[in-house]
């Protein structure tokens, strides 16, 4: 039998797994709707995130993911989990699949890909160089992530040098 979220996740659990994971801000009802909590329970987790710097609280008092902090885990994350090698293996693939891209569109960059749209194509042709495009800006963004990660890769392994091996980090492996 299935275990529902309820049944193993708590109240906070399921707050911050909804809260964190907002594309748009939201009120602390809808969060607490979707968490299978009270209103008040949901507030209450939504404050404690909003003050430890998770979430950020718009003046009409919705919340949203803190894009900064969002941005800086991922690089953790990125550097906990990868070895400079496999970072360095990934933009390689990132830079064949571009490549790939290029050559079987004949552009240059993304820009000129999305012009191509206007063209009198047949419509899976269209569907087909939207779904390219989408998949270069991605690779573009993880690109200038995993670029980043690699120059700070030491100055975060120096910091976690200290940690015991026995503590798991969050966020890594």
């Amino acid at each position: 039998m299935v275990e529902s979220w309820t049944e193993s996740m708590t109240a906070r659990e399921r707050v911050e797994t909804i809260a964190t994971t907002l594309s748009e801000p939201r009120i602390a009802n809808w969060v607490a709707e979707q968490a299978d909590v009270e209103w008040d329970t949901a507030k209450k987790h939504l404050d404690d995130l909003a003050e430890s710097g998770v979430l950020l609280v718009t003046e009409d008092e919705t919340y949203v993911p803190d894009p900064t902090r969002a941005y800086f885990d991922h690089l953790r994350e990125l550097i906990l989990t990868n070895d400079r090698e496999e970072l360095r293996a990934e933009l390689e693939a990132i830079a064949d699949r571009i490549e790939d891209w290029k050559l079987r569109y004949e552009v240059s960059s993304p820009e000129e890909l999305e012009a191509t749209l206007a063209e009198d194509l047949p419509p899976d042709e269209i569907r087909d160089r939207r779904q390219a495009l989408r998949r270069w800006e991605n690779s573009a963004r993880s690109r200038d992530s995993i670029q980043t990660a690699l120059q700070l890769y030491d100055d975060i392994q120096s910091l976690t040098d200290d940690v015991p091996a026995t503590i798991r980090l969050e966020g890594a492996g």
